[in-house]
C-alpha cells in the first residue's frame, strides 16, 4: 500500500513519527498522523483544517496536553509578555539539535546519549486504530479514482475512524466531520 503513498504522504507518515517521538509514544496513533498531515500547511486539503484553526501547533499542544503546574505557564506567559515565543524557542531549538532535545535526561535525548535508542532511527509501530486509518485511505483513494494516495486521502481515512484521538481532535477545534469530509473529498477532484 505505502508505494502508492505520493511523497508528501510518505512525508506525513515521517513526521508522525517524529511526532510520535517528539511526545515520548512508543507507538504512532491517528493523533501522530494528524500532527504529520498538519506538518504539511500547504497541501490543499490540510489547508481546510488550518483555515478553520487547526493548524500543527494548536494540534500539538491539545495533543500534549497543557500541564496544569503553574511553573510552566507562567513563565511561558512572562517570556510572552517581552515578546519571546517559548513554543517557537522549542520548536528551533529541535530543529537543530533533534526532536526530543529538551525532554532532558529521561526523554528521547537521553535515550540516545544511553545508546538505548535514536531519534530518527526505528520504525515506531503503528496502532489499530492508525493502521485502519491507512487502510481507510487506501479505499478513499479508490472511491475517489485515484491511483496514488494523497495526503487529503489520509485525511478522510482519519476521519472515518470511529472516536480516535485525531477525530476528538477535530470535534474539539469546532468541525464537523461530514461537512469537513466533503470539504476535503472537494480539494482531491
Amino acid at each position: 500500500m505505502f508505494e502508492r503513498f505520493t511523497a508528501g504522504c510518505r512525508r506525513a507518515v515521517v513526521l508522525a513519527q517524529e511526532e510520535a517521538r517528539m511526545l515520548e509514544s512508543s507507538t504512532t496513533g491517528p493523533e501522530h498522523l494528524m500532527l504529520g498531515l498538519l506538518g504539511l500547511p500547504d497541501d490543499a486539503a490540510v489547508a481546510v483544517l488550518v483555515e478553520g484553526g487547526l493548524d500543527l501547533r494548536t494540534a500539538r499542544d491539545t495533543v500534549r496536553g497543557r500541564r496544569a503546574a503553574p511553573g510552566p505557564e507562567l513563565d511561558a506567559e512572562a517570556l510572552d509578555t517581552i515578546g519571546i515565543d517559548l513554543d517557537a524557542v522549542r520548536e528551533k531549538v529541535e530543529a537543530v539539535f533533534g526532536v526530543g532535545a529538551l525532554s532532558g535526561a529521561g526523554g528521547a535525548a537521553g535515550r540516545r546519549r544511553r545508546g538505548s535508542g535514536s531519534l530518527t532511527g526505528g520504525h515506531l509501530p503503528f496502532t489499530p486504530q492508525a493502521k485502519k486509518a491507512l487502510e481507510l485511505s487506501l479505499r478513499e483513494a479508490l472511491a475517489l479514482k485515484s491511483r496514488e494516495i494523497l495526503p487529503g486521502h489520509l485525511l478522510l481515512g482519519l476521519l472515518r475512524v470511529e472516536d480516535s484521538p485525531a477525530t476528538r481532535l477535530v470535534r474539539a477545534h469546532g468541525f464537523d466531520l461530514a461537512a469537513l469530509s466533503e470539504r476535503v473529498r472537494a480539494t482531491l477532484v
